[in-house]
Order: C-alpha cells, then structure tokens, then sequence
C-alpha cells in the first residue's frame, strides 16, 4: 500500500473537489490518501473533509507553522509520494524534509497565469516557479495547457492528470414550456472568475431579440463591492452556501455560463456537464481546446452565443456535448493518470 500525502495551503473549492475526486477514482488501487491542509478562511470545508482521507491534519498560522507541520507530519506518516496543490504549496514544499518519497505537484493554474496583476508581478511568479525545479519528480497537470507550460519553465517531466467531478452524470430534461430560463455562474465572487466580463456581456445583449426572458443567479460569494456590481444590475449572488445547496441549484438551472479569465481546468464546466446542463464558456488557454461549440473570445461573442443559445434553446442538442465533454474527463482516464503518476 503506498501512502500519498496531499499538502495545501488553501483547501477549498477546486482544489477541494479535486482532491475528493483523486480518492474516489483510486478507491480500489494500493493508495492510502492522507491530507495536510490550511483551510480558506470562510470556506465550509473542514468539517466535511476529515472522512475522506486515511489521516487529515488542519494546520493554523503563519507559513513558518505550516512547514513545521508539514515537515512534522512527514515524518511520522512516512508518505512514499508527497503531492503538492497550488502554488505557495508547490514552492514551499520543495524545501521539506521528504524522506524517501517522490514530489509530485498539480499547480491547479500557475500563478503566473493571472490577469489581475501586473506582467511585472506575474515575471516574479513565474520566476519564483522555476526555483529549485529539478526537486519535482513529476507535475500533474490538470491540463495539456498546464503540461505544457511546466515544461515550457523547466520541469523534467510532465503528465496529464485529468479533472473528474465525482457524482453521477444525469439526464438532464428541458421543458417545452419554458418561457423565463434560469442562467447560472459559479464560483468565487473574484477577479479570476471575472464577474465584469459578465456585467460587459449582459451590456451587448439586446434584449429586443431575444425570445424568451432568463434570469441570472451567482453561485458564490466573495468581494463585497464584485457582489454589489452584480446586484446592481439585477443578478442574485448567493453568497458561499454548503455544496449540496450548490448542486441543487445547478440541478434546477437551464443554462449554465463560465466566464473565468483564467484556470487550470475548470471543475465548474465538468459539474454542468455531469447534469448534462447547456453551457456557454468564456474561450481562454484552458478551455480553447475543448470539443465544444458555445465558446466565446469576447464579451461580445458571448452575448452572440448566449442569444443563440436562449432563442434556440428546445432545437439545440446540448446533450451530445455533454457528452462528449464526461468522456474526454471520465474516472477512468483520471485513475489511470493516477497509476502512471504515483508508479
């Protein structure tokens, strides 16, 4: 049985939902998944999370703590692979005390790869990610793009680790009488997932051409003065709310839409594709390459894509890129990158 420690300094979210995926979808290989972790403030997910893993430890402080204790429980749980998520995890953990065991590290999204800093800030980064490099065995990337960029900086190896969201895919069924749809946005009230290029999209919309009426609801919360932009103009944000209230309203919306700057490989898109929900997607470097009709470079072009998509939405056949979308991001590739990762 090898042993695989997970560290974090911001358990939450994608990262979160990541993580229960990696346990789920090895359920039968020789794995025992431990997990240090620092919890994101205001993030519901402690208490949620200690049953998942062999061993949980929730660490407190400053970043000094948090390689005390990681080192700590190095030391006593003997991981033979020590798999980093996120950047300051994946910086800082070059420099444990490793024992034996292998590096491994997902970046989730470089760092590097904001647009809310200056290209000044995102060179440190960058700059920052290549420091001693050569001490990771293998980065996992949650996608080609992030493969290729690891390599692109100096990583000795790299390997596809594919995202997969956990729960049953479900048929999804549209009413024929629907005349005001339900549009939904998920994630993190913040920069990254850009709630301006919705509030631009929502302003090139003419709604003189549209046939039906929709209304708009955030799933999420974050920044208070992002939050009141989007009340302003009419759209419900829910503040953060437990994940079976997430699913819920994924399960009750018509239209799913992902305007991020940047990510990694958006679980979002993979959860409304497991309900089969139609989605328009904001075209960027991790979502360009997905075989998927309704992507959109612009705030302009969504607002084209989203029409289309309202005022034909009973005669599009959403549901044959959906799935499409479940078999390219299935349990099965993620468990097979898992054993050619942790091999």
């Amino acid at each position: 049985m090898k042993k695989v420690l997970h560290i974090t300094e911001a358990f939450g979210g994608g990262v979160q939902t990541a993580l229960y995926s990696y346990v789920h979808s090895s359920r039968s290989e020789p794995y025992e998944h431990s997990l240090l972790a620092r919890a994101r403030s205001n993030d519901m997910t402690n208490e949620s999370s200690n049953h998942v893993f062999n061993q949980t430890r929730w660490v407190e402080g400053s970043l000094l703590k948090f390689m005390k204790d990681a080192n700590a429980f190095i030391a006593e749980l003997k991981p033979d692979i020590v798999h980093l998520h996120s950047s300051k995890a994946g910086f800082l953990g070059r420099f444990l005390k490793l024992g034996h065991a292998r590096l491994v590290y997902t970046p989730h999204c470089y760092a590097f790869e904001r647009e809310d800093i200056s290209s000044f800030a995102r060179q440190i980064y960058k700059t920052l990610e290549k420091v001693s490099l050569n001490k990771i065995d293998i980065v996992a990337g949650c996608s080609q793009r992030e493969c290729d960029l690891a390599i692109s900086i100096g990583a000795k190896r790299a390997e596809l680790l594919n995202n997969y969201v956990t729960y049953d895919s479900e048929e999804y069924a549209k009413s024929s009488h629907k005349t005001k749809l339900k549009l939904v946005v998920l994630g993190r009230v913040a920069p990254q997932k850009d709630p301006q290029f919705l509030i631009e999209t929502l302003g090139y919309l003419e709604s003189n051409h549209l046939t039906r009426e929709f209304d708009i609801t955030w799933i999420g919360g974050g920044d208070a003065e992002l939050e009141q932009q989007l009340r302003e103009i009419g759209i419900t944000v829910t503040g953060m709310i437990p994940r079976n209230e997430v699913v819920s309203l994924l399960k009750s919306s018509d239209l799913y839409l992902h305007t991020a700057a940047w990510e990694g490989m958006p679980l979002t898109i993979l959860e409304a594709a497991k309900l089969h929900l139609p989605m328009v997607i904001r075209s960027i470097g991790a979502t360009k390459d997905l075989n998927y009709p309704f992507l959109a470079q612009s705030a302009q072009d969504m607002a084209k894509q989203l029409t289309h998509c309202i005022n034909h939405y009973h005669d599009i056949d959403f549901h044959q890129y959906t799935i499409g979308l479940n078999q390219a991001f299935s349990e099965e590739k993620q468990r097979l990158a898992l054993n050619s990762i942790y091999s």
